[in-house]
């Protein structure tokens, strides 16, 4: 099924007046970020699919280590549910995600980087 790509007539007379390539991109990415509801609209969904990924790799890891999410939910002394939302992306918190880890046989590490280098802080748990 073709897609139907609908501009508004303001974005229509950008593509047809000569423009600088950079300038019609910040202008389409205005546009974009409009629509979306704004640049705070748009970070977070950007931060809901982040974390969906994340969680998609972990349950993955979970799967290939024959782990079930009884099983997983046993070891961190929670219910089945929390370890489902937990991969589903919607339980980041640091704490969590580092007893998942080490219930799927992981260790969680936190490293902060910096624009001169990075310091490795070591074991997520230990610091809880």
């Amino acid at each position: 099924m073709p897609y139907e790509v609908r501009l508004t007539d303001e974005v229509d007379a950008w593509l047809h007046e000569p423009a600088d390539t950079d300038v019609l991109a910040y202008r389409l990415a205005d546009e974009r970020n409009e629509r979306a509801g704004g640049e705070k609209a748009l970070a977070e969904t950007r931060r809901m699919i982040d974390a969906y990924v994340h969680a998609w790799h972990l349950a993955e890891r979970r799967k290939n280590a024959g782990l079930t999410q009884s099983d997983v939910a046993g070891r961190m002394g929670v219910t089945k549910m929390r370890v489902s939302q937990i991969e589903n992306g919607d339980v980041a918190s640091v704490e969590v995600l580092a007893r998942y880890v080490e219930a799927i046989g992981g260790r969680l590490e936190l490293t902060a980087t910096f624009d001169d280098g990075t310091y490795r802080m070591g074991d997520a748990s230990a610091a809880m």
